[in-house]
């Protein structure tokens, strides 16, 4: 039987953030009508996350898995078990308005079938006039930023708009979509939600943000903020999204402004926090090139993108943190 829609929490070692998480949802799911469901992917947290979950929760669905796949590992194999028609990530670090779910429902479904995925205006949680995203932007270099990120609530729209897609910390999917274009598994963590929006928006799914669904965000609580392993994974995962996206015209047409924006970015990174994990992470991601190119290769097209908002986003992505 298929419902309405299925909430979805990847969760490690965030017991408290997301037992609020939890709260909120089950807050917000009461003014839902149609079937609904909550679901708790368990990425091996040993800080008795599971034991909370089933204790308090006990309506809610817990898969728990051995060990940590990551989010988008755990994103999919909780789609897997989804029964929803859409499909509603969030972050366990993450509380929603009593009316963002619906709220988003209610443009997604009316939006017509072309619309894939609904961005929410994510704010950071310790400064709630200060948004966090407003859907994801991608630029010529492939670089991809929150939209409106730092800027105060009052500066964005006020009804929905289309935008390239929705950061997955906050977004709702339309299964059909998510069908046709996937989580890829081996991203493990950040940008997975990149990769999903530019093949969607290359097979001609629309993506929109409804500044009416608020939900407050606890910024990188579980990867910190500058982390080793944040600038890893970023740095690898940046790699592969423009293997597997970015068109054979795009990388001859830019590929120098690409190399350039890398090579300033990971020396600020090494300037300001002396760390080498960018570069191990993009190393790695060229490993992959080949097969992420001929992975691609289905999805490949072109696509309207705006002109360099690249290192200017991409740094001050890096240095924000209320």
């Amino acid at each position: 039987m298929s419902l309405r829609v299925s909430v979805l929490v990847v969760n490690y070692g965030q017991r408290d953030l997301l037992h609020s998480c939890l709260e909120s949802l089950q807050g917000a799911l009461r003014g839902v009508e149609g079937g609904r469901e909550i679901i708790v992917v368990d990425n091996g947290s040993s800080d008795g996350s599971k034991a909370m979950v089933g204790t308090e929760f006990p309506e809610v669905h817990l898969i728990e898995l051995s060990a940590n796949s990551g989010f988008a590992g755990g994103v999919s194999v909780g789609i897997r078990q989804a029964k929803g028609n859409w499909i509603l990530c969030i972050n366990n670090d993450a509380t929603v308005a009593p009316d963002a779910i619906e709220q988003l429902l209610r443009v997604a479904e009316s939006g017509g079938d072309e619309i894939g995925s609904a961005a929410a205006q994510m704010v950071f949680a310790d400064e709630p006039g200060i948004i966090n995203s407003a859907g994801i932007v991608v630029d010529k270099l492939g670089v991809a930023s929150d939209r409106l990120l730092g800027e105060p609530v009052d500066a964005s729209e006020t009804k929905p708009v289309e935008v390239f897609g929705a950061s997955a910390g906050a977004a709702l999917y339309r299964r059909a979509m998510l069908e046709e274009v996937p989580f890829e598994e081996s991203f493990f963590a950040y940008l997975e939600d990149v990769d999903v929006a530019w093949r969607a928006r290359m097979r001609g799914w629309r993506s929109v943000y409804v500044p009416a669904a608020v939900v407050r965000h606890h910024h990188s609580r579980t990867a910190v903020h500058g982390s080793p392993f944040k600038y890893y994974w970023t740095g690898r995962n940046r790699i592969r999204v423009l293997a597997r996206n970015a068109t054979s015209g795009q990388l001859v047409r830019f590929g120098l402004f690409m190399l350039a924006f890398d090579l300033a970015y990971v020396g600020f990174v090494l300037v300001r926090d002396r760390s080498l994990a960018p570069v191990r992470g993009r190393i790695d991601g060229l490993r992959s090139w080949r097969a992420d190119r001929r992975a691609g290769a289905p999805y490949r097209g072109d696509v309207d993108l705006p002109v360099f908002l690249g290192l200017r986003a991409a740094l001050r992505r890096a240095g924000y943190s209320p």
